[in-house]
């Protein structure tokens, strides 16, 4: 088969695949969303803008420009919700600039050889939002462009990407190791970086949805891409192009890659509102238990109850898996707040329905105990936990046992 007859094969398998996603991005679905003001945008799209471009000696750069409300949470996002978001010093930066958005398409997935053939830049300028794509047309010409493309992020002193920290990143630095610019390495690994992935992580897995940034737009911004071209075929089609020269082949690339970069800012955006009003808006128990468990981690145990709470009245019914860790969790933070009896009725509905674990039985014994100073009816419930451990073929945990021994001690000095 000549080079001829495999680029035809490959363009007609990448007009295949294309077709058939543009079909199923067209396909209704019956997805849970997350608030109230993300379904309004189902579907919806970012306009289309045409880029200006620049071509320089072996590479080009493509700006384009985007006014704030194209999409209703096409906003700035402040810097202080970002520091708040990736759990650092809110008085670390307090005079950083607006953060510097970064999402790359490379070559392949790993290895010295994957390069960054298009590095997409986005950033608020005012009351526009730009983006900055610097396409490598020539790979001799890498080094002038990451030359042309750093004072953009040196001047940067906060990073957004999608999982850069573990791919954008780290490609970026073998770029510009390969490339001789060691200078520039402390400068990229130095700079406050929000790594939207662990945000979304944050905000708790959803049995409808992965954890792609597609994924998490769809699931909270109701913006489902139409016509995008699967991330996995972008190698291909820049090797179609390093063979044919026809830049034309790309275009549905930077497209994806402008989209990617939209798609971070209005996630940023919305991210920073659910983790301040969401418990009043939001109807996703997983994200809502997300976010009680992040502020449960950082001490804020108010934020996190009402959270919580949240959760567990968005649960659906019958409660799906999942939801009664979120109970759990909710007990664990009322009984952080000394609002043991609250806990305690959720201990005893978990074991009613159950759905308990040995830990729910000890905790609802100690209510009994302390609080109450019943210290037979806690006995009578650690007895239960060891029947329901019976009943279901498992082992008696230690600190089951070692809590009957107490108890019945206790008992026996008490009746003596």
């Amino acid at each position: 088969m000549t080079n001829r007859e495999i680029i035809e094969k490959l363009r007609k398998r990448i007009a295949d695949i294309t077709e058939r996603y543009k079909a199923r991005s067209a396909e209704p679905d019956t997805a849970p969303w997350a608030s109230d003001t993300a379904a309004p945008e189902r579907y919806s799209a970012y306009p289309d803008v045409e880029p200006q471009v620049i071509k320089k000696d072996g590479f080009r750069i493509y700006k384009a420009a985007y006014s704030p409300g194209a999409n209703v949470w096409l906003h700035p996002t402040s810097v202080e919700a970002i520091l708040r978001l990736a759990g650092a010093d809110i008085e670390r930066l307090p005079s950083a600039n607006g953060p510097l958005f970064l999402d790359i398409e490379t070559t392949g997935l790993s290895g010295a050889g994957t390069v960054a053939f298009l590095i997409g830049l986005g950033k608020w300028d005012g009351q526009t939002f730009r983006i900055t794509q610097f396409f490598l047309e020539s790979r001799d010409s890498e080094q002038a462009m990451l030359s042309e493309m750093w004072p953009q992020i040196a001047d940067a002193q906060v990073l957004v990407s999608f999982n850069g920290k573990c791919f954008d990143i780290p490609v970026l630095q073998a770029r510009l190791t390969m490339n001789g610019m060691f200078h520039s390495l402390p400068e990229l690994e130095n700079k406050l970086h929000l790594d939207l992935y662990s945000v979304a992580r944050k905000l708790g897995r959803h049995p409808f949805y992965g954890m792609s940034l597609q994924e998490c737009t769809q699931r909270f911004l109701g913006i489902k891409r139409a016509g995008d071209i699967p991330g996995r075929m972008i190698p291909a089609l820049y090797f179609m192009y390093e063979r044919e020269r026809d830049i034309s082949v790309l275009d549905q690339v930077f497209r994806h890659n402008r989209l990617d970069i939209l798609d971070m800012v209005v996630f940023l955006k919305y991210a920073s509102h659910l983790f301040t009003q969401g418990h009043e808006c939001c109807s996703d128990p997983y994200a809502l238990a997300g976010i009680g468990r992040f502020y449960m981690a950082q001490g804020e145990l108010e934020l996190a109850r009402r959270f919580l709470q949240a959760a567990a009245d968005a649960a659906p019914l019958p409660h799906a898996d999942g939801i009664y860790a979120h109970s759990r969790l909710l007990a664990t933070v009322l009984r952080k707040q000394g609002k043991w009896q609250q806990a305690a009725s959720i201990w005893q509905a978990l074991i009613r329905g159950g759905h308990a674990r040995y830990e729910d039985y000890l905790w609802l014994a100690r209510y009994y105990e302390i609080c109450l100073h019943d210290v037979e009816t806690a006995f009578r419930i650690v007895l239960d936990c060891i029947e329901e451990c019976k009943r279901l073929g498992k082992s008696i945990p230690k600190p089951v046992s070692s809590r009957k021994n107490r108890l019945s001690r206790i008992i026996s000095n008490l009746h003596s």
